[in-house]
């Protein structure tokens, strides 16, 4: 099921026109989300929330990228946030949706346990905040129903040690098969195959022995770094993530919203209220 989510940066420029609404983040819900007994609301619809924690990452880069892991390129922009290299633990907000199931509703990278103070659009350095209004977004897009915080140095690292992951994803974006493509490259593509269907099955009993059936949720060491993956909420999708700051200025978590409940204020007039 795809829900466009449309948000924006939570701190608006005073020298910028009254024009230029914006959505802005709901603290109360990227923080509250990951605190015991919350309660999260979709219209009418009121869901409980578990934080589920999968495991720490490896950022030794101390640059992000937020992608698709089954789509992910060294095409793909890190965040223009920086953080130590190091571990980082990785929780889901995890929301009871009844009979729809257990689903994502939004996935952190804990940086440190100083309280968010701010939260900005988390954004590359092609992307500028400014540019935005009303119902416009920066984020990532989901075509397999998964998303990722992943170390800026593993995409490179994954093209150059699985030659087939650009024939695969070639395949994928034109709705391939292409047998001369598959030929050329068969030895390659078997081997970046048995590894994302290595991760499909991990990923999924993870997510099972978590208690999100039918989901995915796996922490892998990749090459120089790491990559953190999870469902995406109701699946694919355009999805937004938020970057909590401390009274001091530096970055304490980044959130991805995968709008299975409201975290974000629409602007007024919006077709997304």
């Amino acid at each position: 099921m795809f829900r466009k989510l449309l948000a924006a940066v939570c701190v608006v420029s005073a020298l910028a026109p009254a024009a230029q609404a914006q959505i802005t983040p709901r603290p109360e819900v990227l923080t509250g989300a990951f605190e015991a007994g919350f309660i999260g609301e979709a219209g009418e619809e009121r869901y409980p929330v578990r934080t589920v924690r999968i495991g720490e990452v490896q950022i030794s880069s101390g640059r992000l990228i937020l992608a698709d892991p089954f789509l992910m390129s060294a095409r793909d922009r890190p965040l223009t946030v920086t953080v130590p290299p190091g571990r980082y633990p990785v929780d889901l907000a995890v929301a009871d949706a009844g009979d729809s199931g257990q689903r994502v509703a939004l996935a952190r990278l804990l940086i440190s346990g100083t309280p968010p103070v701010r939260w900005a659009l988390a954004v590359t350095d092609e992307q500028d905040p400014a540019t935005l209004t009303g119902d416009n977004i920066f984020g990532y897009g989901v075509d397999a129903g998964t998303g990722a915080f992943v170390d800026a140095a593993v995409p490179a690292w994954l093209e150059s040690e699985y030659p087939g992951t650009a024939p695969v994803q070639y395949l994928d974006r034109v709705g391939g098969p292409d047998p001369a493509i598959l030929r050329a490259h068969v030895e390659d593509v078997d081997r970046y195959m048995a590894l994302t269907d290595g991760w499909q099955a991990r990923g999924e009993a993870a997510a099972a022995a978590l208690g999100i059936p039918y989901g995915f949720a796996l922490v892998e060491p990749l090459g120089p770094g790491g990559a953190a993956m999870f469902s995406s909420g109701w699946g694919d999708g355009y999805y937004a993530s938020w970057i909590g700051y401390g009274a001091d200025g530096l970055p304490v978590a980044v959130v991805t919203d995968f709008a299975v409940i409201t975290a974000v204020n629409f602007p007024p007039g919006s077709d997304s209220r």
